[in-house]
């Protein structure tokens, strides 16, 4: 059995021996320090180069890195912008066409008639050869009637024919139930009738007294009491020649509006 005195001489060896370990411990890190090696110079220069290229490598991770974030955040910005230079666009298209529409107004009050009741959009145009009729985007709620003219600043249209609460349609001159009465503008004299000659052409009858040539322009005269007087109709392209039994003068007009490329138009007050 072990005695109760054994047990501190036990104890007594294992702190000598920590001891003895720390002093021997502490002498080497002592040694150590005061006998610390260099490495040689062959062996620092032949490693500099791979030191350098690690070196320039995590450079260039960082560059590539920063140069990601920076052309995402580039490229975000430039959606960004995208979208505004679009809206923008897309309002001064608006106010462009608002403008051109308010000059359009103000051509056709200072050279066809001051009565304009407003200006409408064309939505559609009849698909027939055999007629030509236009659609527009107002109607009597915007104060459009029937037998009202329509026009643009280049010339006569025709007249409004029908209308519902919010649309209306428009008899063209060259329908072949389109009548105006016309004259010749250079001397406004000769009245005469001219009827819609589908698809693009209109006939004009004058009495055989008038002297009416090709190149002359037609514009609207007080017959029929429904446009106001002096709006362009058209040009005479050529005169037929006379018949035996003719008792006017026939001649077909090229009309001064292309209804088929006409997006806006004035509607004028009835007479």
């Amino acid at each position: 059995m072990t005695s109760r005195s054994g047990r501190p001489r036990t104890q007594g060896r294992i702190w000598r021996r920590a001891a003895l370990l720390y002093l021997l411990l502490l002498a080497l890190s002592m040694v150590a320090l005061r006998f610390q090696l260099v490495a040689p110079a062959s062996l620092s220069s032949g490693i500099a180069p791979l030191t350098r290229a690690f070196l320039e490598g995590a450079a260039n991770i960082r560059f590539a890195y920063n140069t990601l974030v920076r052309d995402r955040d580039l490229s975000q910005r430039y959606y960004t912008l995208q979208q505004q230079n679009d809206v923008l666009r897309q309002r001064n298209e608006l106010l462009s066409r608002e403008v051109a529409r308010l000059r359009q107004v103000t051509q056709i009050i200072a050279t066809q008639a001051p009565n304009v009741v407003g200006i409408a959009q064309v939505t559609a145009v009849d698909p027939s050869p055999l007629l030509s009729r236009l659609t527009l985007n107002k109607g009597a709620a915007d104060g459009l009637r029937v037998r009202m003219p329509v026009t643009v600043p280049s010339g006569l249209v025709g007249q409004v024919v029908q209308v519902t609460s919010e649309s209306a349609v428009v008899l063209s001159l060259v329908d072949p139930e389109s009548r105006v009465g016309v004259t010749l503008a250079r001397n406004k004299g000769g009245r005469g009738l001219a009827f819609g000659a589908p698809p693009d052409r209109l006939r004009a009858e004058f009495s055989l007294g008038v002297d009416i040539r090709p190149g002359d322009v037609l514009v609207t005269s007080s017959l029929g009491g429904v446009f106001p007087v002096g709006i362009k109709v058209g040009t005479v392209e050529r005169v037929l020649p006379l018949g035996p039994n003719d008792v006017n003068r026939t001649v077909i007009v090229k009309p001064a509006v292309d209804v088929n490329l006409t997006e806006d138009v004035t509607v004028l007050g009835g007479l």
